[in-house]
């Protein structure tokens, strides 16, 4: 069954919307225009899209799916938009990626600035996010590249393209020179008496430090500060005797970021970093160049587990 395009865009804003007056104002059509649109896709559908029993009306599942759908169009045509615009001004075009805060701290920033040293007339953004966000993203076309742990994905997800970069695991970290790392062994009883930073409740960190320090017999954690910016809890684990759980390549080798890891082997700490993206969709050659980039950038700093 073809729908028009327009009706999907049209669709996504009335469910965004909440109400039809408030959605024509955003179109600029009437609320009987939209109202006859929504009458004619549910006698050709066979199906209802809103629950008219509920004030205001409720999106059902298929008027959800569908207004994903509108939603990638509109991006589509924004992401057209902007690449007619840069190689119009002579750029070779636009590059989106998603990441989260650590990766994107360190890692991809990187990879990033020598990219685009050698590509000037390349535009790249980063969004950091955590996963389930930039999946949306992905799905509705607003990112090209989602570069993070294989683990995030579901298994069932085979819109997804996962291509492995690295291994990685988790570790704790505290300040250089921690007194707690100078010890011969860590105790769970040592790390239970700990002061611990916390990540954002959306974060797969805050989920695996919870579950790995569990695991290891630390059944109260006691948090002093918890955020979703990489940069403060950098800053905070720097200026405190604090303690937290990262991925390993979030900290320098060479300790330039008054880090260091402790000495203290985590279960399930193993982790896969892969470069995802949707299976079906055409590639620009930027996106190309860029996937070649990042894997040689990775493969010349072999950010192996222990390294």
């Amino acid at each position: 069954m073809f729908i028009d395009p327009r009706h999907l865009e049209h669709l996504a804003v009335i469910v965004d919307a909440e109400t039809l007056q408030e959605a024509a104002e955003i179109i600029g059509t009437s609320q009987p225009a939209l109202s006859r649109m929504i009458k004619n896709l549910e006698a050709r559908m066979g199906l209802a899209l809103f629950e008219r029993e509920s004030k205001p009306h409720k999106a059902t599942r298929i008027a959800l799916e569908l207004a994903d759908q509108g939603r990638a169009i509109r991006s589509a045509q924004r992401r057209a938009g902007e690449c007619i615009q840069f190689i119009t001004r002579g750029n070779s075009g636009v590059l989106k990626l998603g990441v989260p805060p650590f990766l994107c701290r360190r890692l991809v920033s990187e990879a990033v600035a020598s990219f685009v040293a050698e590509r000037s007339i390349a535009h790249i953004e980063l969004v950091p996010d955590y996963f389930s966000g930039l999946h949306e993203r992905l799905v509705q076309n607003v990112i090209d590249i989602i570069i993070a742990p294989s683990k995030h994905v579901e298994t069932r997800s085979a819109q997804l393209l996962l291509e492995p970069l690295y291994e990685d695991r988790n570790v704790v970290v505290g300040r250089a020179g921690h007194p707690l790392f100078k010890k011969s062994t860590i105790l769970s009883s040592d790390l239970e008496a700990s002061t611990w930073i916390g990540h954002s409740d959306s974060s797969v960190l805050r989920y695996d430090m919870e579950t790995a320090l569990k695991l290891m017999g630390v059944n109260h954690m006691h948090l002093a500060f918890q955020s979703g910016s990489a940069d403060a809890i950098i800053e905070v684990l720097r200026k405190t005797d604090f303690l937290t759980i990262l991925p390993r390549y979030a900290i320098r080798a060479d300790g330039g970021d008054g880090l260091e890891i402790g000495p203290v082997e985590l279960p399930n700490a193993l982790q896969t970093v892969c470069m995802i993206t949707l299976s079906g969709r055409g590639e620009s050659e930027l996106t190309t160049e860029f996937k070649a980039h990042l894997r040689k950038y990775v493969a010349d700093r072999e950010p192996v587990p222990g390294s």
